[in-house]
């Protein structure tokens, strides 16, 4: 238990949010006031914080009743004006917040799912696309099988995640290589994806 080494003094908090949104958006406060640690089965995000709002939608941007998943959206002061020379994600990502009256608010879809709990807090239920995060890095799946693809040698590409020891993600590759290619090695393979990956993005 935490709280036997730091002291009841001490509050643990967990915190969600993605860089689009200044790291923290939601917060939940995991101690009693008497400074033992909440049990809980699941760990809630939380509550937006100051200065934030979040809404889980559907698809129709309409929001949902309480327990049932929809797509994480964050509104607010924290939100960044947009990804950096890339115009056409900033537009797919930052929408026009349907329930604001001040010009110019937008709403940011996160992509993550969650739903609301009885008691008012958010519970992270995963992810509605294949993005995923590994040591801290956000990866796109899908840009490492594009990138595998387009190796001559190679027909088809699929990128999955590997949980070996609880914990312990690592990315695995399978791919389908040209019938007349005999000679393409995992070393080979990895020399090419190094130079157009970085190194957080290369299969194990």
């Amino acid at each position: 238990m935490w709280h036997r080494h730091v002291g009841p003094q001490v509050q643990l908090f967990n915190t969600y949010g993605p860089t689009e949104a200044t790291i923290a958006a939601t917060r939940c406060l995991l101690t009693a006031p008497s400074g033992e640690e909440i049990e809980l089965s699941e760990v809630p995000i939380g509550r937006a914080i100051s200065n934030v709002q979040v809404y889980i939608l559907d698809e129709r941007l309409k929001p949902v009743p309480v327990g049932v998943p929809g797509e994480l959206h964050i509104a607010g002061l924290g939100l960044v004006r947009g990804y950096l020379n890339r115009p056409e994600l900033t537009a797919e990502k930052f929408i026009p917040h349907p329930f604001s009256g001040t010009p110019g608010a937008r709403l940011y879809k996160t992509g993550d799912v969650a739903r609301y709990l009885p008691d008012g807090n958010l519970e992270y239920v995963g992810r509605k696309d294949r993005q995923i995060k590994i040591r801290g890095f956000r990866i796109e799946l899908a840009e490492i099988e594009l990138a595998l693809a387009q190796h001559p040698a190679i027909q088809e590409a699929y990128l999955t995640v590997d949980e070996e020891e609880p914990g312990q993600k690592r990315l695995v590759a399978y791919v389908v290589c040209d019938q007349s290619e005999t000679s393409l090695t995992r070393s080979a393979l990895r020399k090419y994806l190094k130079e157009r990956l970085p190194d957080y993005m290369i299969p194990a």
